[in-house]
């Protein structure tokens, strides 16, 4: 179990929003590896389900709302879908906290805009990585108090060099699931991890860490465990599609990345606009 050591401030509170899978993750992962329970807050906009799930977890003494969270908090996780990430624009938030985003596809730039302060990103695995122990995380910029939080939850954590090289991690966490439902020989996935480390040396821990995690449980259904991961019109969706149609498992990686730097674009896009149209409103 680890020492709790957020900020060296034993009275530094982390408090995450959003409780779907990922959320239900963090928050677990924090008070089984011995956060302080009266530390944690958690908020959800479906707050039937969860508290269901924190009376099933031990965390029901946890929940409140998010003003009350974004108030007192010192590390404020969000981790709420990208498309809702709006419907939190106008919270204000406790002086000098850290506010971090694990919603993919939101930069930096968009994110500053509707929080009206500085966002720190993080990527990591899946929440079933996170349950064993076994999660990766990468995060941009580097900042010493995440890193404390992601190792108190036992995760691996990378730093990135760009928010470019954030977002390719996304493809890399996606390759287990993919690599265990389509056969890829042994020197073409060291090929495309040579080449990808080049250019995102993040690659270098993901081919240490995918092996590790490629269920080789035969009992494993391969599709199911493939959509676990997938979204629809998705990254996953994406460099499996480009596998199937015969490309090489670097050009399908590549496909992944290039069907992620879309999906930014449209969310990016689109959020602004609805940005402009609060402010005309206002």
């Amino acid at each position: 179990m680890n020492q709790y050591s957020f900020d060296n401030n034993a009275n530094s509170t982390i408090g995450i929003i959003g409780f779907g899978r990922l959320g239900h993750s963090l928050a677990v992962a924090l008070a089984n590896n011995g956060f302080p329970k009266e530390r944690l807050l958690i908020s959800d906009i479906d707050s039937e389900i969860t508290y269901q799930k924190a009376m099933k977890d031990g965390l029901t003494e946890c929940l409140t709302d998010t003003k009350n969270l974004t108030s007192r908090a010192d590390a404020i996780i969000l981790a709420v879908r990208p498309q809702d990430a709006l419907s939190l624009s106008g919270l204000s938030f406790k002086q000098n906290a850290l506010v971090v985003s694990f919603m993919a596809g939101l930069p930096q730039g968009l994110l500053r805009k509707i929080f009206k302060v500085d966002v720190s990103r993080m990527m990591c695995s899946g929440p079933d990585t996170i349950f064993e122990g076994r999660g990766i995380a990468t995060l941009f910029p580097v900042d010493s108090r995440l890193s404390d939080v992601l190792e108190i939850m036992e995760m691996r954590v990378f730093e990135a060099k760009s928010e470019a090289e954030l977002d390719s991690f996304t493809a890399g966490i996606c390759l287990p699931a993919i690599l265990f439902n389509i056969n890829a020989a042994e020197k073409e996935i060291s090929q495309a991890m040579d080449e990808m480390e080049k250019k995102y040396p993040v690659y270098a821990a993901l081919r240490e860490w995918i092996p590790e995690v490629t269920p080789r449980d035969s009992a494993v259904e391969k599709g199911a465990y493939l959509d676990s991961v997938s979204t629809k019109g998705g990254i996953s969706e994406a460099m499996t599609r480009s596998l199937r149609s015969g490309s090489p498992l670097l050009a399908a990686i590549l496909h992944g990345i290039e069907r992620g730097v879309e999906i930014t674009a449209e969310i990016t896009k689109e959020a602004a606009e609805t940005l402009d149209t609060m402010k005309i409103a206002g």
